[in-house]
């Protein structure tokens, strides 16, 4: 009877273990799409308010919910109130943000290089330098929601299986 409990008990540990690998592509698929609706608002907020990069981000930090708010926030008052270099307060708040997310280098890095492609240009322009991250945006999650539920199938049936070939091999 005790084998059973078990064989039970490491089957549920390796399907838990494996539905928090699907959980952390679901966290991804997430905090992409966030992403998207950030820039999508500070392109409004930029071309069509003529608000500047700081004010901008103080209003998405007033609409914000998500982990991005106190960031937002502290780049704002650092920026606009203290006149400190708004890449490097953005590179710092939002690489703490991001340090304990499971995005990969390079979906951190549609976050993390969003002041270098502002430079010091006029609204509209900046406008279009975030069209050109929302396209990028957009591409990288269209290709996940693709990817995601034949990889979440795949995984949970590994750990099933796994779960089950452990068992096997503990009777």
């Amino acid at each position: 009877m005790l084998n059973l409990i078990g064989c039970i008990l490491v089957i549920t540990g390796c399907v838990g273990f494996t539905a928090g690998i699907c959980a952390d592509g679901t966290r991804r698929l997430f905090l992409l799409k966030q992403m998207r609706i950030l820039y999508e608002n500070m392109k409004y907020y930029i071309a069509y308010q003529k608000a500047a990069v700081p004010e901008a981000l103080w209003k998405l930090s007033e609409n914000n919910e998500g982990p991005f708010k106190r960031a937002f926030e502290v780049i704002f008052t650092e920026v606009y109130e203290e006149g400190k270099n708004f890449p490097l307060a953005w590179q710092r708040y939002i690489g703490e943000v991001l340090e304990n997310q499971p995005l990969t280098q390079k979906e951190k890095r549609f976050l993390l290089d969003f002041p270098s492609c502002l430079g010091l240009m006029e609204e509209d322009a900046q406008a279009q330098a975030l069209d050109g991250l929302l396209r990028e945006i957009n591409l990288h999650i269209e290709e996940l929601e693709k990817e995601r539920k034949g990889k979440n199938k795949m995984i949970m049936s590994f750990g099933v299986g796994a779960g089950v070939l452990i068992s096997i091999l503990l009777l």
